[in-house]
């Protein structure tokens, strides 16, 4: 019988869930905005993310000492990546139309609060979640995510194009405050990790490894890669699409309501009838109907063939992001990896912004190239890398059984 979720785990959720509307309008509606602003030029766009994930990876290593010495000071820090958030927030407000201008000093603040508030959640997590109750708390994480994303995006896309994106800053603002008051109930004794008296070193961590254990993690590490180009950069292009098919945040706010709905059924399915045994049969399911969906788009780039391309990404992508985030946290206890969990997050969290970063700098070349053709192309590319992220992610699943 599964173990309920203490407050610990609760406050962290409600956390990451309000996390989630703010992210939904600092990077989709952002997206949609600088576009809009800038003529459907994704070439700032582009560079906007590439900073972000190149601090975010830097701030990981940067962080990883201190976090391994001071243990209880990681909510401390976490709170303080939300502070950082909500003066990003403040940001966007003060400069409006003129955030074209300064979108690198905005990208790099919410580096900043990413590097901040990631470093700390994922370490958090770990230890505030025990492997027996972490498929439950991802997959009512992630139902519960998308719950928001249902109802959000409507009133975020309405209210935008009611009054304007710079106005709703301030609503943002307020629930990031909301989110700070929230953090207090994370219990900043939960962490004392062993080794916590050891100097954090990479060096020092691949060096105590054992041949099975870097086997595994190598394969963790190539499959956080994969799941940098895929998570992040389809989600960028889907919106970059969806703007320029359809031109209004409001229609963006509706389209990310629907396919919110299907992302939530097909977890809601996932987290009911999951089993190792079926991972292949399921993972099967999540390539095929996106494969499908992108030949779709790649003949012609219409509304029928965004939506259904939307459809069949919303119900399978979430499916396999789970998986991953689930075996990720896991194999800190299977491989015994207790006192080196702040290095391992790093070469995990490295690796994974090393693909986002890859994914945005051909977005990067793509935009200045300016031409629908290498865009498919691209589109083409990342999707290709599905069933590739898939078949890793059932080569691990089953040597797990064996």
């Amino acid at each position: 019988m599964e173990n309920k979720l203490d407050k610990n785990s609760k406050a962290l959720m409600i956390c990451d869930l309000i996390n989630s509307i703010v992210s939904l309008f600092g990077e989709t509606f952002l997206v949609a905005y600088f576009l809009q602003i800038n003529d459907e030029n994704i070439v700032k766009v582009s560079i906007y993310y590439i900073i972000i994930y190149s601090i975010l990876s830097l701030g990981n290593i940067f962080l990883g000492n201190f976090m391994k010495r001071n243990p209880q000071k990681r909510v401390v820090i976490y709170r303080v990546g939300i502070i950082v958030k909500s003066i990003y927030i403040l940001i966007i407000f003060i400069f409006k139309e003129k955030i074209s201008q300064y979108f690198i000093i905005v990208a790099i603040f919410y580096g900043i609060a990413e590097a901040l508030y990631w470093g700390t959640h994922d370490v958090m997590s770990i230890e505030i979640v025990d492997n027996n109750t972490r498929k439950k708390y991802m997959t009512i994480k992630r139902i519960l995510s998308k719950l928001v994303s249902i109802i959000v995006p409507i009133i975020l896309g309405t209210s935008i194009e009611m009054t304007s994106f710079t106005n709703m800053a301030i609503y943002i603002f307020i629930l990031t405050l909301i989110q700070i008051l929230i953090s207090l109930y994370i219990d900043a004794n939960k962490f004392g990790i062993k080794g916590k008296n050891e100097k954090y070193s990479l060096k020092n961590y691949i060096n105590d490894l054992s041949y099975n254990q870097k086997d595994k993690l190598n394969k963790m590490c190539k499959l956080a890669f994969l799941y940098g180009i895929i998570m992040d950069t389809i989600r960028v292009l889907v919106v970059i699409i969806i703007i320029m098919t359809f031109k209004t945040s409001f229609n963006l706010g509706i389209l990310t309501t629907v396919f919110s709905i299907c992302s939530m059924l097909s977890l809601y399915m996932f987290n009911k009838l999951y089993k190792k045994s079926y991972a292949k049969l399921v993972l099967i399911f999540c390539v095929i109907p996106v494969v499908i969906g992108v030949i779709g788009l790649l003949l012609n780039i219409s509304k029928t063939t965004l939506i259904i391309y939307n459809f069949t990404y919303s119900i399978t992508i979430c499916i396999l992001e789970v998986m991953f985030k689930i075996k990720a946290d896991n194999i800190v206890n299977d491989c015994s990896l207790e006192k080196w969990i702040l290095e391992y997050h790093t070469f995990i969290e490295g690796f994974m912004d090393i693909g986002r970063v890859v994914g945005f700098s051909l977005l990067l070349v793509i935009g200045f190239i300016n031409n629908i053709v290498y865009f498919k192309i691209l589109l083409l590319i990342v999707t290709a890398c599905i069933p590739i992220y898939a078949k890793m992610i059932y080569q691990i699943e089953a040597k797990d059984r064996t």
